[in-house]
């Protein structure tokens, strides 16, 4: 499996705040089957945001897959960021003072709040039309009523993929985007070891289990493997 969502670098933002809890974060991932992390601190406008920069994101993804090897696990360890939603997202992506999954040309988003801001929309629109693919951080999150389903649909039909959170598989707003055909990436979005530990394997168990393991394949692994060989 392949985590695009993990909040696994130690003292950055609400994650983990020492490196032992993110190597034991990198143990409980290797466990669960992920070969592949992609570390996501908040970007610099987050409110949960205590330090960012793309030279200390490479810094933390080097010194993690070190310690990693060291402890014998066969992971991949690679820098990204969660971008709390703002317009000007293409100039910071452009002067590189934001940095996008693991030096692909795809870039993860979440609201601004937990609820549907449409004003994302042309921002997205935006980022496609320059070669980016956008991913939606959990749309589970954003649902109250049927105009934020309605507007969910409406982004999703524009091509954002929607990245729903592997806890959170058979909850019923996830319910809701698997019966409408709106779910593309499972991904942990894990911030410790204890704390909102990684939750892939039970949530791969469980889309196969509903769903198929063709989905479970697809949605954990497949299209991540495809947008991150999007360079």
């Amino acid at each position: 499996m392949i985590d695009i969502h993990c909040h696994i670098f130690h003292d950055l933002d609400d994650g983990p705040r020492s490196r032992d809890v993110s190597l034991n974060m990198a143990r409980q991932q290797h466990a669960a089957g992920v070969t592949t992390i992609i570390g996501t601190p908040h970007s610099p406008n987050s409110s949960a945001s205590r330090k960012y920069s793309p030279a200390l994101i490479r810094e933390r993804a080097h010194e993690l897959q070190e310690l990693a090897a060291a402890d014998g696990l066969d992971v991949t360890i690679l820098p990204g960021t969660e971008i709390n939603y703002h317009d000007q997202i293409s100039r910071h992506l452009k002067s590189e003072t934001i940095i996008p999954l693991a030096g692909s040309r795809t870039v993860l988003i979440e609201m601004p709040v937990f609820a549907v801001d449409m004003r994302f929309l042309p921002t997205a629109v935006d980022l496609m039309a320059e070669g980016y693919h956008v991913v939606l951080a959990h749309p589970e999150r954003y649902i109250y009523n049927q105009r934020d389903l309605d507007d969910l649909k409406r982004i999703h039909e524009t091509g954002v993929l929607f990245q729903i959170t592997a806890h959170a598989v058979t909850e019923k707003n996830s319910t809701l985007l698997f019966d409408h055909g709106l779910v593309d990436i499972v991904a942990s979005d894990a911030h410790g070891d204890t704390y909102r530990p990684t939750q892939m394997g039970s949530g791969y168990a469980k889309v196969s289990e509903r769903y198929g393991k063709e989905m479970a394949e697809r949605i954990f692994v497949q299209t991540q493997t495809r947008l991150l060989a999007h360079a």
